[in-house]
């Protein structure tokens, strides 16, 4: 692949298994390397991030990495620990000490009962598949009132948008508070009509996700 072909991809919305990464970034998750140049491996989204490059696959289930931060919500409440769903193929367990409260034994569902939904940070993933999440790291809370959208994960990225410009306004044109998880739960809060606004915008983004001009037709939207 030629030089200038290599820019063109690392320009494009979508790339396709095989593509030549740009020169200047390091080679992260969704792709490998063959005689020392990075490629994507898979077809999906590329995003630069500290000096890497990772393509996110355009399907599939979320998969779990410590640092990430989850909309998770709440499915089972046990006497020292909650079963979180975070989208993944197996629930998440966060324990009453990865916490800021002091919770007595057996009373976890004063705290967060079934149906309950928080902003979490992943912080363990062993090699059996297993991962816990904390509330103890910036940010991280219960969430109250407020609805939650999905969007397939690989999408994410398209709702942020680059250095965070489509979330900025999202926010602006809404007025709404919106977290957004790498786990594709996104959590919009603000007036009920502000909500419904959002809710579509966010959608649309995430149907229309490899269009291009997307940025112009979600600020018309939002008018």
């Amino acid at each position: 692949m030629t030089k200038s072909s290599s820019k063109s991809a690392r320009g494009r919305s979508v790339l396709l298994p095989g593509d030549k990464l740009a020169d200047d970034l390091k080679a992260g998750s969704g792709t490998f390397r063959r005689d020392g140049e990075a490629h994507a491996a898979v077809l999906g989204f590329p995003n630069d991030s500290s000096g890497y490059v990772n393509v996110h696959p355009v399907a599939g289930r979320y998969s779990p990495r410590v640092g990430d931060k989850v909309i998770a919500v709440c499915v089972e409440t046990g006497p020292s620990l909650w079963r979180m769903n975070i989208g993944a193929f197996q629930n998440s367990m966060l324990h009453h000490s990865e916490t800021d409260w002091k919770v007595d034994f057996g009373d976890t569902a004063s705290f967060i009962g079934i149906g309950d939904a928080v902003l979490a940070e992943v912080y363990m993933v062993d090699g059996s598949g297993s991962h816990q999440v904390t509330l103890k790291k910036d940010d991280c809370r219960k969430l109250y009132a407020g609805t939650i959208v999905y969007i397939p994960p690989p999408r994410v990225s398209r709702v942020i948008g680059k250095q965070g410009s489509m979330i900025k306004l999202l926010r602006e044109r809404t007025n709404c508070r919106i977290q957004v998880g790498q786990n594709g739960l996104v959590w919009v809060d603000g007036e009920p009509d502000q909500i419904a606004r959002a809710q579509k915008a966010i959608e649309t983004i995430s149907r229309e996700a490899t269009s291009s001009g997307l940025t112009e037709k979600i600020e018309k939207l939002l008018e």
